[in-house]
């Protein structure tokens, strides 16, 4: 990637748990966030190889019950700069194997209801 960004889709800023599967390592937690329904940024513990593939599974409110499995390839791996030393100390953004607009849909019902909620926190505030 030479830096532009060169995403098609809505991103939704959203701080998710999320476990990720693959790579030949064993199952281990990250946060997403920066999600689209083409892919994810994600902080974890441990680095991957570009070019790695995943299964992100990913609980999205309002239907916690509901895992979703995402098959992924990782593009991209980096130190996490606002975490260097901490719990999450990689940056990783995977591509999904295609597009999920059903997440995305999540994702903007899940925002849109943050939204909601800090309009009205500033109004009654």
């Amino acid at each position: 990637m030479d830096g532009k960004d060169r995403r098609h889709h809505n991103r939704y800023r959203l701080w998710l748990p999320a476990r990720i599967e693959g790579a030949g390592k064993m199952s281990r937690l990250a946060i997403g966030h920066d999600m689209s329904q083409q892919g994810s940024l994600l902080v974890t513990d441990q680095a991957l190889a570009v070019g790695d593939t995943i299964q992100m599974f990913v609980r999205v409110p309002p239907d916690f019950e509901e895992e979703r499995e995402i098959g992924a390839r990782v593009v991209r791996c980096t130190h996490n700069e606002q975490d260097p030393e901490g719990l999450w100390p990689y940056q990783i953004a995977v591509e999904f194997d295609e597009p999920n607009p059903e997440l995305e849909a999540l994702l903007r019902k899940h925002s849109d209801v943050l939204e909601s909620m800090t309009d009205s926190g500033e109004q009654t505030g």
